[in-house]
């Protein structure tokens, strides 16, 4: 009776674990996302259609549009070293402040192979300025003084 007993709690336990380890697998399949540079998506874009994927480019010159009344960006990115380029939509949020064509941009969102198509859900842009060096706080020449 009690050897009985004793494998039932091991054969539920085993089950507890094996589908605790099943749940954990699946959670990080779903949550991870491969990141591509834009050439490297439109080559393997048949692979990843209708995927979850993340780009880094630069924005292309020209092909930003900013819907306001819609909240609708598109943009392309291209690639930093060939001319590949993805498209992007990122709709019903705002443009980011430092948008600006040429600036480094982040991308994450469903790619559509067929139109070779990001549409965003993440968009994140690299501030240049920020990893510049610091302008001399010194007073110039031109600077007038208020003294009492």
């Amino acid at each position: 009776m009690r050897k009985q007993r004793r494998l039932k709690v091991i054969a539920a336990g085993i089950i507890l674990l094996c589908g605790m380890a099943l749940l954990v697998f699946v959670g990080i399949k779903r949550t991870s996302v491969r990141h591509f540079t834009p050439a490297a998506l439109v080559t393997d874009g048949n692979k990843m259609n209708n995927q979850q994927v993340q780009v880094d480019g630069l924005i292309a010159e020209g092909s930003a549009t900013w819907d306001a009344a819609n909240f609708k960006l598109t943009f392309a990115v291209c690639d930093r070293e060939t001319a590949a380029t993805v498209n992007v939509i990122y709709k019903d949020r705002l443009k980011p402040d430092n948008f600006t064509d040429g600036g480094s941009v982040f991308v994450e969102g469903k790619y559509d192979a067929t139109q070779n198509l990001i549409v965003a859900s993440k968009l994140m842009t690299k501030c240049a300025s920020k990893y510049e060096g610091a302008e001399s706080a010194t007073p110039t020449d031109e600077t007038s003084y208020i003294s009492e």
